[in-house]
């Protein structure tokens, strides 16, 4: 913007150089905020490339043959005071992290905060393959686990493997308000892999 204290004629130059340089700035081809210009697929595309190869992968340092696994769960929390609550919907995933061996999961016990056995959740022992996942969902209806629930999961492989990674994610988005948090799987029991059981190079 010229200063209006300027002469008229010196006011006409100075817009009349703006104007220009903001043509000239338009036409520029490495413009890079032109429309035409399309964004990397991905910004890993922007990294540099690395010849580097990587490390020679070791013997992971530790494998079992099965586990009897604690998850925590909650079918309602506490909000503001003990008599209000929020109920839950909740999801137990399990993910059979090796990445070539199936396991066996034998059984899905889900129990109340009492302790008491609310159901099972599989019928026969079901085989998960390398690297799949599968879940089970308790509705956000369904109370009768309490704010103690758990699931007791059991699995067990014909040869040592990773242990699964095993968590329920809790979730609700009742009124305004959005609530979703998860607990992962303790292990109560397990059957460690023996010195004979070991992978040999």
């Amino acid at each position: 913007m010229t200063s209006p204290f300027l002469p008229p004629s010196l006011r006409m130059v100075i817009g009349l150089g703006m104007l220009g340089g903001l043509l000239l700035s338009g036409c520029d081809p490495a413009d890079v905020s032109s429309p035409n210009t399309s964004p990397p697929a991905s910004r890993l595309d922007s990294l540099p490339v690395s010849p580097a190869s990587p490390p020679a992968q070791e013997r992971p340092s530790r494998l079992v043959r099965g586990q009897t696994l604690y998850v925590p769960a909650y079918s309602h929390i506490y909000i503001r005071d003990a008599q209000r609550t929020m109920n839950l919907a909740t999801t137990l995933s399990i993910r059979n992290a090796s990445p070539d061996t199936p396991i066996t999961i034998s059984s899905i016990e889900y129990y109340d905060s009492n302790g008491n056995h609310v159901r099972p959740y599989l019928d026969t022992p079901r085989t998960l393959g390398a690297l799949a996942s599968t879940h089970v969902v308790v509705e956000q209806d369904d109370l009768r686990g309490g704010v103690g629930a758990n699931f007791l999961v059991r699995w067990h492989a014909e040869t040592p493997v990773h242990a699964p990674i095993v968590e329920t994610v809790m979730i609700t988005t009742e009124a305004t308000q959005g609530i979703s948090f998860r607990s992962t799987a303790r292990v109560l029991y397990e059957t460690s892999a023996s010195a004979a059981d070991a992978p040999q190079d």
